[in-house]
């Protein structure tokens, strides 16, 4: 037994609380009349997930896990308190800080994630450890539960004020979960919600109720084992059970994309209908907030999963069209971490790719758990990051398209605004890709991808913007006017601010000249192949990369590959370029690319920093023609850069200039190509 062991006596107030319960049944809810509309939910913090940290993380790694968590943006997580990990026998001493094996230190999970200001739903479940494998009744445990509940939120929730939300069960409308712990109806599960809200309110006034959260049944048909959860809620209103709780949890988890529309046995239901009918049962026994405390998809290898690109796709779309539900409040991602078989060696988990429940993660299933690990961060990550970046702190303002509207089928836009910021989502769900047209009241407006890649800047005079939807199924936000901060240099040119780090590297390797305005402010971009987050700000003629683990050196601020992005763009693989064998006595060769740099460009090549600020020439110099004038001039790509020879300044400081490759590549005026 633990230092942190404690008994709850059996003799507490809380006895009294459940004789009065068990003999007095309450009616059933009335239904109130109904209103025009349901009321609008806070969503001021919806973004959740599913981590379970002290039942699935090793002690050792919690830490590291919370910083990925806060890394995502996740402002709510879903602890998982097993009531036969915490309590081993009837009028036992309740265990909170593990079993020596490293889990089930709940006192240390719970508290790493409150410290680190994510919120944390309490979820209390199943049956107790001296009835495991028995399944009795529960009149033969519903004390012993009562007592459970109430040491629980008791501890996290009265005395630390760590946890103030309580999930009570976990999907009883399923035969696993439900009839083979104990639940034998729906009876069962509502006296589950009663003693468990006298016993949780018993012990921390402050304390809110969740309904254990009911599962969609896609194929099978429902049985005294699986219920429809409609159906299921439809029974534990009318057996009392809808004023034991203060909020509806469910779990819609879905066999195709967000936005469509497979049998559900006898009737084909979009996610909008789904909710439609939820809300039926809220009109009909009175509007309660909606929680999503599990939603998500899976990748893999055989049906229902998808690839990963689509998990990260589908996320994006499912928890927009879930926050333009008016009763939806908070949205759990399941899970956060891939699973692995239980039982199995923490440091050798099993990875079967054919396993539905072993990958439902935004991180894939290493070891150890290391943030700064290429492989450990899932494409679904990294858009859940950038869903939180983009949209958090801001609320539905207008639904401009919902896949249904006459001349817009298939394309979904969502504006989005609040503190100072406007940002639209949009995705397209057909092979074709309308012109989208809008008045944006703006300046500029940036376009990002799902994953928060930069794909193009617009600038417009009158306001008007015309785009194109991303590739299909691949979500896109717009950010319009986007704020600068404060405590910057502001360069009215662009209205945008250089501070810290880019600052200091713009002023000492050139300024103006070498690198031009900047065109946004700092943001955060994937690394390429890691999907690590990188701070990064774009500039006329370059791309600053911020390395803060290599803060303090000359490698903190780093130069992004401007010049071959541009030769991609063009559909120029630089590789497949003739080489040349050498180089004559003036030039330099490069074995490294098989290029040569000669004058006039060698000398600003050594005077803009060289290999380090300019990288290896991708290029021979050659001549084309300036797409501003129509008259020809020379130029040469290198890694970071292209310098351009214009013959009609010869011989003066202005002979040789470098490309504003970064307006090339990314800003157009009022159309996005």
């Amino acid at each position: 037994m633990s230092n942190s062991t404690i008994r709850v006596r059996h003799a507490a107030p809380f006895a009294m609380i459940l004789l009065v319960l068990l003999v007095t049944m309450l009616p059933p809810a009335t239904p109130p009349t109904r209103a025009n509309d349901l009321p609008w939910r806070d969503k001021g913090t919806p973004f959740g997930v599913v981590a379970a940290l002290g039942n699935r993380v090793r002690s050792d790694e919690i830490d590291e896990a919370v910083t990925l968590m806060r890394e995502a943006g996740v402002q709510w997580q879903r602890e998982e308190i097993f009531w036969d990990k915490v309590q081993q026998a009837p009028n036992g001493p309740f265990d909170w800080d593990g079993d020596g094996s490293g889990f089930y230190d709940y006192d240390r999970a719970i508290e790493a994630q409150v410290s680190a200001g994510i919120n944390v739903l309490g979820l209390l479940d199943y049956n107790p450890a001296w009835f495991k494998g028995k399944n009795p009744h529960p009149h033969e445990w519903i004390e012993d539960w009562g007592d459970y509940v109430y040491a629980t939120v008791a501890r996290y929730g009265r005395e630390r004020g760590w946890i103030k939300y309580w999930e009570l069960w976990n999907e009883p409308n399923l035969e696993k979960s439900g009839y083979q712990s104990g639940l034998y109806d729906v009876w069962d599960f509502v006296r589950i919600l009663e003693v468990g809200r006298a016993a949780a309110l018993a012990a921390d006034p402050e304390a809110k109720i969740v309904m254990g959260g009911l599962a969609s049944i896609w194929s099978e048909p429902p049985s005294p084992y699986n219920y429809d959860y409609f159906d299921y809620l439809e029974a534990v209103a009318q057996n009392g059970g809808w004023d034991e709780v203060d909020i509806i949890a469910i779990h819609p988890y879905r066999p195709d994309a967000p936005e469509g529309n497979p049998w559900r046995r006898d009737w084909a239901v979009t996610f909008r209908d789904e909710m439609r009918r939820l809300d039926e049962i809220l009109w009909t026994y009175g509007s309660k907030p909606v929680w999503l405390t599990e939603w998500g998809w899976s990748t893999n290898n055989q049906w229902p999963g998808v690839d990963s690109d689509t998990q990260a796709f589908f996320l994006v779309r499912g928890y927009v069209l879930a926050l333009a539900h008016p009763s939806i409040e908070k949205i759990f991602w399941y899970d956060f971490r891939n699973d692995t078989q239980p039982g199995a060696p923490y440091e050798r988990p099993i990875y079967d790719d054919r396993e539905v429940e072993f990958h439902y993660g935004l991180l894939r299933r290493t070891y150890p758990l290391d943030s700064n690990r290429g492989d450990l961060r899932k494409p679904a990550f990294v858009a859940y990051r950038t869903l939180t970046q983009m949209l958090g702190g801001l609320g539905l303002q207008d639904i401009r398209a919902d896949g249904y509207k006459p001349g817009q089928e298939n394309v979904y836009w969502y504006a989005f605004a609040g503190s100072g910021r406007r940002v639209d989502v949009l995705w397209r769900t057909t092979h074709s890709s309308p012109d989208l047209q809008i008045n944006c009241n703006c300046r500029q407006a940036i376009v990002r991808g799902w994953n928060g890649q930069v794909k193009r800047i617009l600038y417009t005079d009158d306001g008007e913007l015309t785009f194109r939807l991303d590739a299909t199924g691949a979500p896109m936000y717009i950010e319009y006017d986007p704020p600068v901060p404060e405590g910057g240099e502001r360069f009215a040119a662009t209205n945008h601010s250089l501070r810290g780090a880019f600052r200091q590297y713009w002023y000492i390797n050139g300024g103006l000249s070498r690198f031009g305005y900047p065109l946004t402010e700092e943001l955060i971009e994937p690394e390429f192949g890691s999907g690590r987050p990188r701070v990064v700000q774009y500039f006329e003629r370059a791309r600053f990369e911020h390395f803060p683990e290599f803060s303090g050196s000359s490698y903190e601020v780093q130069l992004g590959h401007l010049g071959t992005a541009a030769l991609e763009r063009k559909g120029v693989d630089w590789q497949s370029l003739p080489r040349v064998p050498g180089a004559p006595e003036e030039c330099i060769y490069f074995a490294q690319t098989g290029h040569s740099l000669c004058p006039p460009f060698r000398a600003v090549w050594e005077e803009q920093g060289g290999l380090p600020l300019v990288g290896y020439p991708l290029t021979e110099a050659f001549e084309t023609l300036n797409p501003e004038t129509n008259e020809p001039y020379v130029v040469q790509y290198f890694e970071r850069a292209r310098f351009e020879r214009h013959p009609e300044l010869s011989g003066t400081p202005n002979e040789v200039q470098l490309g504003l490759l970064t307006r090339e590549l990314l800003t157009s005026w009022g159309v996005m190509p």
